[in-house]
């Protein structure tokens, strides 16, 4: 009956400059279960992740929180990016894989622009900082950065996130009519 958002904290370690803080993604998904008490979430993530995603899904203490990390084929993610109505993510292949779906995909950059690998699709949401020593990472670097603290990503705070999650179920409230 109410809202599905996704939450895909990708907490593996392949580029973990890439990482927004798992804290953030919790304390935006307490934020969302207390202001929507008819709002599920879901969590999603590789098989790597299971054990992140885990730890993450119990602190909610929620009924309403479902862990599918390390449960879902591709092809049954895509089918979940049709069904749910919000993705947030940082940069990685799932916000690129939402873009083939009419998603809001509520997308983190930081050590990488949007500007050149942001995911394309009329419902993509790039939140992006700014900083001055970002983008750090890239195809022209061989993905390598000196950077050890990705201030970029942490300088994101979760209410900015869920700003932009409140205007994208509006978004999507409006559209039903």
């Amino acid at each position: 009956g109410g809202p599905v958002i996704i939450l895909n904290p990708n907490a593996s370690d392949m580029l973990p400059l890439r990482k927004w803080p798992l804290e953030n993604f919790f304390l935006l998904g307490a934020t969302i279960l207390r202001e929507y008490p008819a709002a599920r979430l879901v969590i999603t993530g590789a098989a790597a992740e299971k054990e992140t995603a885990a730890k993450l899904s119990l602190r909610w203490a929620s009924p309403r929180v479902i862990n599918l990390a390390g449960k879902t084929t591709l092809r049954e993610l895509f089918i979940l990016y049709t069904v749910a109505d919000i993705l947030v993510t940082n940069d990685s292949g799932p916000a690129h894989f939402a873009s083939l779906t009419d998603i809001h995909s509520i997308v983190l950059y930081g050590p990488e622009t949007p500007k050149l690998f942001g995911a394309l699709g009329n419902n993509s949401h790039a939140i992006y900082a700014k900083l001055a020593c970002s983008p750090c990472v890239n195809a022209f670097n061989h993905r390598f950065s000196p950077c050890t603290n990705n201030l970029c990503l942490q300088s994101i705070s979760p209410e900015e996130v869920y700003e932009k999650v409140k205007e994208c179920l509006i978004k999507n409230a409006e559209s039903e009519f």
